[in-house]
């Protein structure tokens, strides 16, 4: 598939060029089972070493964008295969793909079975330093509402489950966030939309962080439920009988054993 010629300058090539194949395949160019052009036309169309085309492939590759095949050249893996979780790849997800339902529903799954447990967890570990953290998080999100800054908005209300996560103390959780950050804004950036939505956002939220400043840990879990509940409307995300019967398993287990 032809593309555009892009000229790639400075240092860092292999990177850059990494990026630049990225854009391509991420925005539609190139689809799961198609080949790549051979190194030596993308070192051309890019104006670059095939060292450093090298270099940016075996970036892809290790991230399971793409697939080397000896002799035969370089095919795009199946979307299954891309370590979505990679802060790399979910910033390539967000600059530069088009809307994957698919994709958003998988964060908002993930999403609604892990962060009641998590916030549950904070409402029985939270220290004074992490509630204030998420009131600042908070207040950010209240200040995006009143001057009308949807941007402002997204990035409180990511720093606020960024903080639940951390309050749990849990090292892996805390990690977690980090990890799953430009996934999490992807989903939240697509939810926030209009004034309406927003304030009940802001209420939600606030009744999340009022169940954790008070110790409640199963007031909690049912406040970050609802939170998640207002996404998958936002979404347009259906959930079954099946979903609601796995996530009463899993308040069940989890609010069994915090500790």
């Amino acid at each position: 598939m032809q593309t555009k010629t892009t000229r790639i300058n400075g240092r860092d090539l292999g990177n850059q060029v990494a990026e630049q194949i990225a854009r391509e395949l991420f925005s539609g160019a190139y689809k799961p089972g198609d080949m790549l052009p051979p190194e030596t036309d993308l070192a051309e169309r890019l104006a670059v070493s095939r060292a450093s085309v090298r270099s940016g492939l075996q970036t892809l590759t290790a991230l399971g964008i793409i697939r080397r095949q000896a002799g035969k050249g370089t095919v795009v893996e199946e979307t299954r295969e891309w370590n979505m979780l990679d802060p790399l790849v979910s910033r390539w997800m967000i600059e530069y793909a088009s809307p994957n339902p698919d994709f958003f529903r998988d964060i908002y799954e993930y999403r609604r079975a892990i962060e009641p447990y998590v916030s549950a967890l904070a409402a029985n570990r939270a220290t004074a330093q992490d509630l204030a953290s998420i009131e600042r998080a908070y207040d950010g999100m209240a200040r995006g509402l009143k001057e009308g800054s949807t941007e402002q908005f997204t990035q409180a209300d990511v720093a606020f489950h960024t903080a639940i996560y951390r309050a749990t103390h849990n090292l892996i959780w805390a990690q977690s966030a980090n990890i799953l950050r430009p996934a999490i804004m992807l989903v939240i950036e697509k939810s926030n939309d209009t004034a309406e939505e927003l304030s009940e956002s802001l209420e939600n939220h606030r009744r999340l962080m009022e169940c954790i400043r008070l110790r409640q840990p199963e007031a909690a879990f049912e406040a970050a439920l609802k939170v998640m509940q207002r996404t998958a409307t936002d979404l347009g995300i259906t959930t079954s009988q099946v979903d609601d019967e796995s996530i009463a398993l899993i308040r069940a287990e989890s609010l069994s054993g915090i500790d």
